[in-house]
């Protein structure tokens, strides 16, 4: 962005494409969100402290953590406020395809699949990665397939070879 001499990161695409969400990461961290026809940033109130934003495909929610990532914070653009998701030591959130979940990967011992019903809260372990080796350049990542199932990826080692052969449709 021309008027942030600052990185930004993390963007994420509105369900509509007219729109995306990324965190401002300069002195002061936040979330900005970049109006694809206006050319317009606005800075959503008070994310200051925000990152790793994710827009529910509804288009009605925004999740972000603080860089302490101990929580999931939600942001709801029919309230046009935040709140608490959860409070639990987080890191790459989703929405499920319905927007009623938010997943995300929990950092506790053992590390686990968790999400968090946004309708009541209500948090739940989907499963434990006891004995699961995570990898990946930043450390770990999780995702979600078109069916909501968990995305990852394992650390198989060296002593493992993988082929695999792919055919264009």
């Amino acid at each position: 962005m021309s008027s942030d001499t600052g990185p930004e990161a993390d963007p994420t695409w509105s369900p509509d494409g007219g729109s995306i969400a990324f965190a401002s990461v300069s002195s002061k961290t936040d979330i900005r969100v970049f109006d694809m026809k206006t050319h317009q940033v606005s800075t959503l109130p008070g994310s200051q402290g925000l990152y790793s934003s994710r827009w529910s495909p509804d288009g009605r929610y925004l999740v972000a953590m603080p860089f302490n990532p101990l929580s999931l914070r939600l942001y709801d653009f029919k309230a046009r406020e935040w709140s608490l998701l959860a409070s639990v030591n987080t890191a790459y959130p989703s929405f499920s395809g319905d927007s009623k979940y938010v997943y995300f990967l929990g950092r506790q011992t053992p590390p686990a699949i968790l999400r968090v019903r946004i309708r009541d809260r209500k948090l739940e372990q989907v499963v434990s990665l006891k004995g699961f080796h995570l990898t990946g350049y930043w450390g770990e990542w999780l995702g979600l397939a078109p069916d909501d199932s968990p995305l990852l990826l394992k650390d198989a080692g060296t002593q493992e070879i993988v082929s695999m052969d792919w055919h264009e449709p």
